[in-house]
């Protein structure tokens, strides 16, 4: 009988780390999604080879399509003559940074909710549902982390990194699932953060 429990437990842990990495997997990709003007990292007219490397170019202009309108959106303006050659302007707003703030909280939050139903149901046991969540704790923390210390070598000393913007944009997104792991700690840990933070009469 133990056995058969252990096997379940095993299968249960294995379906759960496979999703995790998905979930990992969903983040990293979730952003390739190619669309007109639509820049993650708000760049406007981005000239080949691109300043990241989501660089694409499929009406071969040489500016890539996510920094750019679709084509039947341009609106061209001839703003003077000079030398007998109109110059042309391509009018494009800046959006800024799309980061994926819903779509990375909505597949924690199932994620979550997976792994604490079975842990209640006894397919897993408590401390590896804690487990898992930890370890995702730790993925996150260090990419971010580890993505924050590069930013900060670029910005104050200089030092060039490759694709910046990525490092960037990744950094944002691990930031954003780590402070929601980080959640689930505290409400784990509730009783004891609240011992330290009441004042003893």
């Amino acid at each position: 009988m133990k056995n058969n429990k252990k096997t379940i437990s095993k299968k249960w842990v294995r379906i759960l780390i496979t999703s995790g990495l998905f979930l990992v997997l969903t983040m990293l990709n979730i952003s390739t999604v190619v669309a007109w003007d639509n820049c993650p990292f708000g760049e406007i007219n981005d000239t080949y080879p691109g300043n990241c490397g989501r660089y694409v170019d499929t009406d071969g202009d040489g500016i890539c399509d996510l920094s750019q309108p679709a084509p039947e959106n341009r609106v061209e303006q001839k703003e003077g003559i000079e030398g007998g050659n109109a110059s042309i302007q391509i009018e494009s707003k800046g959006r800024g940074i799309d980061y994926f703030f819903i779509p990375i909280v909505l597949l924690l939050v199932v994620f979550y909710l997976t792994s604490l139903i079975l842990s209640k149901k006894k397919k897993i046991t408590a401390v590896k549902h804690r487990k898992i969540w930890n370890l995702l704790l730790l993925i996150t923390f260090l990419v971010s982390g580890i993505l924050g210390i590069l930013l900060v070598l670029k910005v104050s000393f200089g030092i060039e990194i490759p694709s910046y913007s990525d490092a960037l944009f990744f950094h944002v997104e691990f930031g954003i699932a780590m402070t929601f792991i980080s959640i689930f700690h505290i409400l784990w840990h509730w009783k004891y953060f609240r011992k330290m933070l009441t004042k003893k009469s």
